[in-house]
């Protein structure tokens, strides 16, 4: 049997002025996914629950994928990714949360417990 990859291609645009090209080899299969749990670069510390979707040229918003992936440093990670824009993930508020507005990554490496039900 052959080894399957993942290849994460994400365009430049104003988000994410890079872009990004990536390839993963999977070691499970690809499943949908809304929450996970992230930490904000440069604000504050904390790992919080965040809604994650795909985003494509223009912004349209999608499904964002996960799947099992091999990770030198760690073993075996979860990829998060989406689509030609890469992801958005916006905070779940609590009550009186002003919320931290939208993130672009173009991918999430994380454990298999930072990825949360819908």
């Amino acid at each position: 049997m052959e080894p399957a990859f993942v290849t994460v291609l994400v365009e430049e645009h104003d988000a994410l002025p890079e872009g990004c090209c990536m390839r993963f080899k999977r070691v499970g299969e690809p499943r949908a996914v809304w929450r996970v749990m992230y930490e904000r670069e440069g604000a504050t510390p904390g790992v919080a629950p965040w809604r994650v979707e795909s985003a494509d040229e223009g912004g349209t918003a999608g499904v964002a994928w996960a799947v099992p992936v091999e990770d030198s440093s760690a073993g075996v990670s979860t990829l998060v990714y989406g689509g030609t824009w890469g992801l958005r993930l916006r905070p779940e508020l609590e009550a009186g949360d002003t919320g931290g507005g939208v993130v672009a990554e173009a991918y999430l490496l994380l454990a298999a417990s930072a990825v949360l039900g819908p």
